[in-house]
Protein backbone atom coordinates (compact mmCIF):
# COMPACT_ATOMS: atom_id res chain seq x y z
CA UNK A 1 0.00 0.00 0.00
CA UNK A 2 2.43 2.65 -1.24
CA UNK A 3 -0.20 5.41 -1.24
CA UNK A 4 -2.19 4.54 1.87
CA UNK A 5 -4.40 7.47 2.95
CA UNK A 6 -3.08 9.68 0.13
CA UNK A 7 -5.36 11.75 -2.09
CA UNK A 8 -4.49 11.71 -5.79
CA UNK A 9 -5.87 13.77 -8.67
CA UNK A 10 -5.44 12.18 -12.10
CA UNK A 11 -6.57 13.72 -15.38
CA UNK A 12 -7.62 11.71 -18.41
CA UNK A 13 -8.78 8.67 -16.46
CA UNK A 14 -11.40 7.42 -18.92
CA UNK A 15 -8.89 5.29 -20.85
CA UNK A 16 -5.29 4.30 -21.42
CA UNK A 17 -2.57 5.38 -19.01
CA UNK A 18 -4.92 7.53 -16.93
CA UNK A 19 -7.29 4.64 -16.37
CA UNK A 20 -4.46 2.25 -15.50
CA UNK A 21 -2.97 4.79 -13.09
CA UNK A 22 -6.28 5.44 -11.34
CA UNK A 23 -6.83 1.73 -10.75
CA UNK A 24 -3.24 1.17 -9.61
CA UNK A 25 -3.19 4.18 -7.27
CA UNK A 26 -6.47 3.09 -5.69
CA UNK A 27 -5.10 -0.45 -5.27
CA UNK A 28 -2.22 1.07 -3.32
CA UNK A 29 -4.56 2.88 -0.94
CA UNK A 30 -5.12 6.29 -2.50
CA UNK A 31 -8.42 8.08 -2.78
CA UNK A 32 -8.46 8.96 -6.48
CA UNK A 33 -10.06 12.06 -7.95
CA UNK A 34 -10.71 11.14 -11.59
CA UNK A 35 -11.09 13.93 -14.16
CA UNK A 36 -12.13 13.53 -17.80
CA UNK A 37 -14.63 14.74 -20.40
CA UNK A 38 -15.65 11.23 -21.51
CA UNK A 39 -18.20 10.60 -18.79
CA UNK A 40 -19.40 7.04 -19.36
CA UNK A 41 -15.97 5.33 -19.32
CA UNK A 42 -14.77 7.84 -16.75
CA UNK A 43 -17.52 6.87 -14.35
CA UNK A 44 -16.96 3.19 -15.19
CA UNK A 45 -13.39 3.44 -13.89
CA UNK A 46 -14.69 4.80 -10.59
CA UNK A 47 -17.24 1.99 -10.37
CA UNK A 48 -14.52 -0.59 -11.00
CA UNK A 49 -12.33 0.92 -8.29
CA UNK A 50 -15.20 0.90 -5.83
CA UNK A 51 -16.07 -2.68 -6.73
CA UNK A 52 -12.51 -3.57 -5.75
CA UNK A 53 -13.04 -1.82 -2.39
CA UNK A 54 -11.12 1.25 -3.49
CA UNK A 55 -12.06 4.89 -3.11
CA UNK A 56 -12.62 7.16 -6.10
CA UNK A 57 -14.82 9.97 -7.37
CA UNK A 58 -15.35 11.26 -10.91
CA UNK A 59 -15.58 14.86 -12.10
CA UNK A 60 -16.38 16.01 -15.62
CA UNK A 61 -14.03 18.81 -16.59
CA UNK A 62 -12.26 20.10 -19.66
CA UNK A 63 -8.74 20.80 -18.39
CA UNK A 64 -8.30 23.58 -20.95
CA UNK A 65 -11.02 25.56 -19.17
CA UNK A 66 -9.82 27.56 -16.18
CA UNK A 67 -13.41 27.90 -15.00
CA UNK A 68 -14.08 24.16 -15.09
CA UNK A 69 -10.87 23.24 -13.29
CA UNK A 70 -11.50 25.84 -10.60
CA UNK A 71 -15.03 24.46 -10.18
CA UNK A 72 -13.60 20.97 -9.56
CA UNK A 73 -11.11 22.39 -7.07
CA UNK A 74 -13.94 24.12 -5.21
CA UNK A 75 -15.87 20.84 -5.03
CA UNK A 76 -12.77 19.05 -3.73
CA UNK A 77 -12.24 21.74 -1.08
CA UNK A 78 -15.70 20.98 0.33
CA UNK A 79 -14.83 17.37 1.17
CA UNK A 80 -11.05 16.95 1.06
CA UNK A 81 -8.56 18.21 3.64
CA UNK A 82 -5.76 18.30 1.08
CA UNK A 83 -4.36 16.82 -2.16
CA UNK A 84 -1.12 14.83 -2.05
CA UNK A 85 -0.59 13.87 -5.70
CA UNK A 86 -1.40 15.38 -9.09
CA UNK A 87 -0.81 13.39 -12.27
CA UNK A 88 -1.11 15.70 -15.29
CA UNK A 89 -1.81 12.86 -17.69
CA UNK A 90 -4.13 14.22 -20.38
CA UNK A 91 -2.75 14.24 -23.91
CA UNK A 92 -4.03 14.19 -27.45
CA UNK A 93 -2.29 14.18 -30.82
CA UNK A 94 -3.05 15.87 -34.12
CA UNK A 95 -1.17 14.53 -37.12
CA UNK A 96 0.12 17.46 -39.20
CA UNK A 97 3.43 18.41 -40.77
CA UNK A 98 4.85 21.85 -40.06
CA UNK A 99 3.49 23.35 -43.31
CA UNK A 100 0.08 21.77 -42.79
CA UNK A 101 -0.25 22.88 -39.17
CA UNK A 102 -3.02 25.43 -38.83
CA UNK A 103 -3.23 28.16 -36.21
CA UNK A 104 -6.34 26.47 -34.88
CA UNK A 105 -4.60 23.10 -34.61
CA UNK A 106 -1.54 24.68 -33.00
CA UNK A 107 -3.63 26.45 -30.34
CA UNK A 108 -5.70 23.35 -29.70
CA UNK A 109 -2.66 21.14 -29.11
CA UNK A 110 -1.00 23.66 -26.79
CA UNK A 111 -4.22 24.03 -24.80
CA UNK A 112 -4.77 20.28 -24.35
CA UNK A 113 -1.17 19.15 -23.92
CA UNK A 114 0.38 22.05 -22.02
CA UNK A 115 -1.92 24.79 -20.77
CA UNK A 116 -4.37 22.30 -19.26
CA UNK A 117 -1.68 20.79 -17.07
CA UNK A 118 -0.50 24.24 -16.04
CA UNK A 119 -4.04 25.14 -14.97
CA UNK A 120 -4.43 21.92 -12.96
CA UNK A 121 -1.14 22.49 -11.15
CA UNK A 122 -1.89 26.16 -10.54
CA UNK A 123 -5.35 25.66 -9.06
CA UNK A 124 -4.73 22.42 -7.13
CA UNK A 125 -1.53 23.84 -5.61
CA UNK A 126 -3.26 25.43 -2.58
CA UNK A 127 -4.73 22.03 -1.64
CA UNK A 128 -1.31 20.42 -2.12
CA UNK A 129 0.36 23.03 0.08
CA UNK A 130 -2.09 22.07 2.84
CA UNK A 131 -0.63 18.56 2.78
CA UNK A 132 2.81 19.86 3.67
CA UNK A 133 4.36 17.69 0.97
CA UNK A 134 3.37 16.16 -2.33
CA UNK A 135 4.17 14.97 -5.81
CA UNK A 136 3.25 16.41 -9.20
CA UNK A 137 3.81 14.15 -12.20
CA UNK A 138 3.81 15.73 -15.65
CA UNK A 139 3.21 13.43 -18.61
CA UNK A 140 5.64 14.50 -21.32
CA UNK A 141 6.55 12.26 -24.26
CA UNK A 142 9.48 10.78 -26.15
CA UNK A 143 8.56 13.42 -28.72
CA UNK A 144 9.61 15.99 -26.10
CA UNK A 145 13.16 14.70 -26.48
CA UNK A 146 13.67 14.02 -30.18
CA UNK A 147 10.69 15.66 -31.85
CA UNK A 148 8.21 14.12 -34.25
CA UNK A 149 7.78 15.80 -37.66
CA UNK A 150 4.35 14.28 -38.20
CA UNK A 151 2.78 15.78 -35.06
CA UNK A 152 4.32 19.24 -34.90
CA UNK A 153 2.05 21.09 -32.47
CA UNK A 154 1.87 18.11 -30.08
CA UNK A 155 5.67 17.87 -30.10
CA UNK A 156 6.02 21.57 -29.31
CA UNK A 157 3.54 21.35 -26.43
CA UNK A 158 5.03 18.20 -24.92
CA UNK A 159 8.55 19.56 -25.44
CA UNK A 160 7.78 22.35 -23.02
CA UNK A 161 7.06 19.96 -20.17
CA UNK A 162 10.63 18.94 -19.43
CA UNK A 163 12.04 22.45 -18.78
CA UNK A 164 8.75 23.42 -17.12
CA UNK A 165 9.11 20.41 -14.81
CA UNK A 166 12.61 21.61 -13.89
CA UNK A 167 11.30 25.08 -13.02
CA UNK A 168 8.33 23.73 -11.07
CA UNK A 169 10.63 21.39 -9.14
CA UNK A 170 12.72 24.42 -8.17
CA UNK A 171 9.85 26.73 -7.31
CA UNK A 172 7.70 24.21 -5.40
CA UNK A 173 10.52 22.50 -3.54
CA UNK A 174 10.11 25.01 -0.70
CA UNK A 175 6.69 23.45 -0.06
CA UNK A 176 8.21 19.95 -0.09
CA UNK A 177 6.34 19.28 -3.33
CA UNK A 178 8.37 17.25 -5.81
CA UNK A 179 7.76 17.62 -9.56
CA UNK A 180 8.87 15.01 -12.09
CA UNK A 181 8.07 14.06 -15.66
CA UNK A 182 7.41 10.86 -17.57
CA UNK A 183 8.33 10.66 -21.26
CA UNK A 184 6.44 7.69 -22.60
CA UNK A 185 6.34 6.39 -26.14
CA UNK A 186 5.00 3.42 -28.05
CA UNK A 187 2.31 2.60 -25.50
CA UNK A 188 -0.69 0.50 -26.50
CA UNK A 189 -3.71 2.77 -26.00
CA UNK A 190 -6.87 3.69 -27.89
CA UNK A 191 -5.08 6.82 -29.13
CA UNK A 192 -2.06 4.95 -30.51
CA UNK A 193 -4.30 2.28 -32.02
CA UNK A 194 -5.36 4.91 -34.55
CA UNK A 195 -1.77 5.20 -35.79
CA UNK A 196 -2.08 1.93 -37.71
CA UNK A 197 1.06 0.84 -39.56
CA UNK A 198 3.11 3.53 -37.81
CA UNK A 199 2.96 1.42 -34.65
CA UNK A 200 4.87 -1.39 -36.34
CA UNK A 201 7.52 0.99 -37.63
CA UNK A 202 8.09 2.14 -34.06
CA UNK A 203 8.25 -1.42 -32.79
CA UNK A 204 10.87 -2.14 -35.47
CA UNK A 205 13.25 0.41 -33.90
CA UNK A 206 12.45 -0.46 -30.28
CA UNK A 207 15.02 -2.75 -28.64
CA UNK A 208 12.32 -4.53 -26.60
CA UNK A 209 10.48 -5.15 -29.92
CA UNK A 210 6.95 -4.49 -28.66
CA UNK A 211 4.54 -1.80 -27.54
CA UNK A 212 4.33 -0.94 -23.88
CA UNK A 213 1.22 -1.50 -21.79
CA UNK A 214 -0.54 1.40 -20.00
CA UNK A 215 0.17 -0.33 -16.70
CA UNK A 216 3.90 -0.10 -17.35
CA UNK A 217 3.67 3.70 -17.39
CA UNK A 218 1.31 3.65 -14.42
CA UNK A 219 3.96 1.86 -12.36
CA UNK A 220 6.43 4.66 -13.09
CA UNK A 221 3.79 7.22 -12.05
CA UNK A 222 3.31 5.21 -8.84
CA UNK A 223 7.05 5.41 -8.17
CA UNK A 224 7.01 9.19 -8.52
CA UNK A 225 3.84 9.47 -6.42
CA UNK A 226 5.15 7.34 -3.57
CA UNK A 227 7.78 7.71 -0.90
CA UNK A 228 10.06 5.47 -2.92
CA UNK A 229 11.08 8.58 -4.90
CA UNK A 230 11.31 10.89 -1.90
CA UNK A 231 14.58 12.51 -3.07
CA UNK A 232 13.76 12.52 -6.78
CA UNK A 233 12.83 16.00 -7.96
CA UNK A 234 13.01 17.58 -11.41
CA UNK A 235 13.65 14.25 -13.16
CA UNK A 236 12.37 12.95 -16.48
CA UNK A 237 12.04 9.18 -16.78
CA UNK A 238 11.75 7.73 -20.29
CA UNK A 239 9.38 4.78 -20.73
CA UNK A 240 9.72 3.66 -24.36
CA UNK A 241 11.35 0.24 -24.48
CA UNK A 242 14.71 1.81 -25.33
CA UNK A 243 13.69 3.50 -28.59
CA UNK A 244 15.20 6.90 -27.74
CA UNK A 245 18.28 5.34 -26.15
CA UNK A 246 19.97 4.79 -29.51
CA UNK A 247 21.14 7.05 -32.32
CA UNK A 248 18.47 7.09 -35.04
CA UNK A 249 19.60 5.17 -38.10
CA UNK A 250 22.12 3.00 -36.26
CA UNK A 251 19.86 0.40 -34.70
CA UNK A 252 19.67 -1.86 -37.76
CA UNK A 253 23.17 -1.10 -39.03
Amino acid sequence: MLLKDKIAVITGTASGIGRASAILFAHHGAKVICIDIDDQPGQAVVEQIRADNGDAVYYHADITSSEQIQAVVRECEKTLPRVDILFNNVGRTLKQTFEATTEEGWAQMLDVNLTGGFLCAKYFLPLMKKAGSGSIINHASVDSILGNPSIVAYTAAKGAWIPLTHVMAHDLGKYNIRVNAISSGGIKTAMTARHGAANQSRIDVTPLARQGEPEEVAHVALFFASGWSSFVNGANLVVDGGRTGITPGCYNA
